[in-house]
């Protein structure tokens, strides 16, 4: 299901395409944000710095410039999508610039608000879903200061709806987001396992640390 308001996340995240897509020439539209803007999709190929992955896997920019592929013996298991967008956008920010000095106040806020666009999103879905946001974490992120955030949403039963995993910084001027996770209906930037999630998050890490930022 695709998350009809959102930041351009992980909000974490509705993505952009279809795990299939993630190869092909074709671009991938535009995710639209909240109060109708949009984000301006941003490739992987002119950041990537040194790349981390388990044993046996691969990480490289997918044909999707806004996409990196994750594939393991040569198979695409997941992907993460990334994409930028002014901060003068950002509702949180009401359109005026960014006081140096104030940029992971900005950060902590952008989050609680895509928290709340996301559990909002999703109980409209289904009122049972629930959702269990994490307390963001200081991340660098190449070498701008960032936050590291995530969320669940499980079935009353438990059983798992949602896994999203994201980091966020700016420069001031824009907001960087990357994000992926298990995301139920919507396989482009995401995985198809939460175990494969885990397993590639100290790597992505690592890579989200090295980035050309």
């Amino acid at each position: 299901m695709k998350i009809p308001t959102r930041f351009p996340t992980l909000v974490g995240l509705s993505l952009l395409t279809t795990a299939l897509m993630a190869c092909s020439p074709t671009a991938p539209p535009e995710t639209p944000l909240p109060q109708g803007e949009a984000a301006t999709p941003s490739g992987w190929a002119d950041i990537l710095g040194p790349v981390s992955a388990p044993p046996g896997w691969q990480v490289k920019p997918c044909v999707n410039a806004v996409l990196l592929c994750v594939e393991a013996n040569g198979e695409l298991i997941g992907t993460v999508e990334r994409f930028s967008h002014p901060v003068s956008e950002v509702p949180v920010q009401g359109g005026l610039p960014l006081p140096e000095g104030s940029e992971l106040e900005f950060l902590q806020a952008w989050v609680s608000n895509h928290y709340r666009t996301i559990e909002q999103d999703r109980q409209v879905a289904d009122p049972a879903l629930k959702f269990v946001g994490e307390t963001p974490e200081t991340i660098s992120v190449g070498t701008l200061p960032g936050l590291r955030y995530g969320y669940t949403i499980t079935h009353p039963n438990g059983a798992l709806f949602d896994r999203g995993l994201g980091y966020v910084t700016t420069d001031g001027t824009m907001v960087h987001v990357f994000v992926t996770g298990v995301i139920s209906g919507d396989p482009s930037g995401s995985f198809s396992d939460e175990e494969l999630v885990e397993t590639f998050a100290p790597h992505l890490n690592t890579i989200i640390q090295g980035l050309k930022l």
